[in-house]
């Protein structure tokens, strides 16, 4: 089976959905926050104050183009599909899948969190980056999923669903 890789804005289900997918279909999960996180031995916020967006931007493809390509379930950070060369990987390698969250429920699901560094920014540059990137997720995705008002399990069915995986 081709890996499974999903994108989506942040809040969208990614993390979760991967590890309901994983378990279901006994394939290992990768999530390449993570994935930077033990490589480089710090939080992806340190990361972003210490080093700065770009070179976590870079961390993120070097851990992108090393992912298996097989039997692999990948949950992505919400910005992987900011790179040219990265959208390129992703339409290459792997089954992809959009988890798509609306903006109020996005919202909804981020009012507390504190540990994204680009969901602190103000409301208006936080909506600019949502309507910014959703293209830039349907440009590289097979299929696309809508997540509001779904559990993981129901999203992660609809995904073996889709994808017609025995």
């Amino acid at each position: 089976m081709e890996s499974i890789i999903l994108v989506g804005f942040m809040g969208s289900g990614k993390t979760i959905v991967s590890a309901v997918l994983g378990e279901k279909l006994s394939c290992p999960v990768i999530d390449t926050d993570v994935a930077i996180e033990e490589k480089h031995k710090k939080k992806i916020p340190a990361i972003f104050q210490m080093e700065g967006e770009k070179v976590f931007r870079t961390y993120e493809s070097d851990i992108l183009f090393n992912l298996p390509k097989e039997d692999a379930i990948i949950a992505t950070g919400g910005g992987i599909v900011k790179s040219e060369q990265n959208r390129v990987w992703l339409r290459k390698h792997g089954t992809v899948v959009h988890l798509h969250t609306s903006w109020e429920e996005t919202v909804k699901r981020l009012a507390s969190d504190t540990d994204r560094p680009l969901w602190n920014n103000e409301m208006d540059q936080k909506c600019a980056l949502y309507k910014e990137r959703q293209p830039l997720y349907e440009e590289v995705s097979d299929f696309t999923v809508t997540t509001n008002g779904k559990t993981p399990e129901s999203i992660a069915k609809e995904i073996i669903a889709l994808i017609k995986i025995d």
